[in-house]
């Protein structure tokens, strides 16, 4: 009983671990990003469609193992909703070794047009 009571412990600190400690990259505006950042879409695709980014590679995290071979090679800025979407990309991405620099969250408010055009 003290094994399985300790498993299911283990389990869920590694799971609240996964999606609710800050990750080791650095919090982005959107300013910050210029042409030479690639924009990996975190978001679900129901989001990522109402607000799309041209520049933006459009990957939910569910779908982040199957396809990140088409993430072009460079400094990757992972775009989401939330800090918890932001955290679970990017640990996703880092552990596929992907070179990620930083992540933004504060897009919801702001068209991507505006903000991250290719212009």
């Amino acid at each position: 009983m003290l094994f399985l009571g300790l498993l299911f412990f283990s389990v869920l600190s590694y799971m609240i671990f996964y999606r609710y400690v800050p990750v080791n990259v650095k919090r982005w505006k959107l300013e910050d990003i210029s042409q030479h950042h690639i924009i990996v879409d975190v978001r679900d695709y129901q989001d990522s469609s109402k607000l799309s980014c041209e520049r933006a590679v459009t990957i939910p995290c569910g779908y982040l193992d199957r396809y990140y071979h088409e993430i072009p090679e460079g400094n990757i800025v992972v775009l989401g909703s939330s800090s918890v979407e932001c955290n679970v990309g990017v640990r996703q991405l880092k552990k596929l070794g992907i070179n990620v620099v930083g992540y933004v969250n504060e897009f919801q408010n702001r068209p991507c047009q505006e903000t991250l055009s290719m212009s």
